[in-house]
């Protein structure tokens, strides 16, 4: 009999990239904000219960330091509460809960990679909330899996989050990027996250904390250049201080990931070849 894997918040980033790695083996049921609202914990419930899933991936979230310092009552909300209660659903169901956490609960504190050891110093009410729900879950979940990810790059429906907002800039007329090179991060592909997500179902690996990155380091200036010059846009970008930008929360700065649980991923800039393969974006 194929598993049921539930993904909520399926047309996020995470959420296509899963859906599109998993073999037909798992039936597969998608929903995303038109079909669930993660602040409605009774419908929720109501939805799992329906679905009778044996995997539920949560890849909702409310995303965005300056967006959750705006909305801190949201923020707690869908990042802590709604993970908390995913948590007390796995144990009274049966499923095997699958969360996407973030590089945000660390601090700017260390020179090299953060690794699952380290211990989070949340900066912002974003990476705040989004500890509260890895602890919720890590102390009550009986089966899970907390993947904490770094900043993506992929295919998505959406133009919300830093790689396809600056894509969508070129994409309308936009011939000068300027970006911050003083924000260090480990660029990761979400299809290879997904993968990576797929292979630890599979093997059966311990429940737990796993970081899940491609290897290596660079500046969001670095990323963006890499991806602009792969795509061969004509478009300039230019590296400028996060300072230079209006913005309300404390910026994590320096938050580089790498796990010493899992085989390492292969190198940023050989996922963004790939990547540049898959997005299309043309210049006007």
């Amino acid at each position: 009999m194929r598993k049921t894997v539930l993904i909520l918040g399926s047309t996020g980033k995470m959420g296509s990239a899963l859906s599109s790695v998993l073999p037909k083996k798992y039936k597969v049921i998608g929903k995303n904000s038109n079909d669930f609202n993660a602040d409605d914990f009774n419908s929720v419930e109501h939805l799992i219960k329906r679905s009778k899933p044996d995997i539920v991936v949560n890849a909702a979230a409310f995303l965005g330091i300056d967006p959750c310092e705006n909305d801190p009552q949201k923020a707690f909300l869908v990042n802590t509460l709604y993970p908390k209660f995913l948590a007390q659903l796995s144990n009274k169901i049966g499923f095997i809960l699958v969360h996407f956490s973030t590089d945000a609960v660390f601090s700017d504190r260390k020179s090299g990679f953060y690794t699952e050891s380290d211990r989070p110093i949340p900066l912002n009410i974003y990476g705040f909330t989004k500890f509260g729900g890895d602890c919720f879950i890590q102390s009550i979940a009986a089966k899970y899996y907390i993947f904490r990810i770094p900043v993506l790059f992929g295919i998505s429906a959406k133009n919300t989050q830093f790689v396809e907002k600056m894509l969508q800039k070129i994409s309308t007329g936009c011939r000068l990027l300027t970006i911050s090179d003083d924000i260090v991060t480990s660029p990761t592909f979400s299809l290879d996250v997904a993968r990576e997500v797929l292979r630890t179902i599979e093997k059966q690996r311990k429940f737990g904390l796993y970081h899940v990155a491609n290897s290596g380091r660079a500046s969001l200036f670095e990323l963006m250049r890499e991806i602009v010059k792969c795509l061969k846009l004509d478009c300039r970008v230019v590296p400028a201080s996060y300072k230079d930008f209006a913005y309300v929360g404390v910026k994590n700065t320096c938050t580089p990931i790498k796990s010493t649980k899992i085989p390492g991923l292969r190198h940023w800039k050989k996922a963004v070849k790939e990547y540049c393969c898959k997005v299309q974006i043309k210049n006007k």
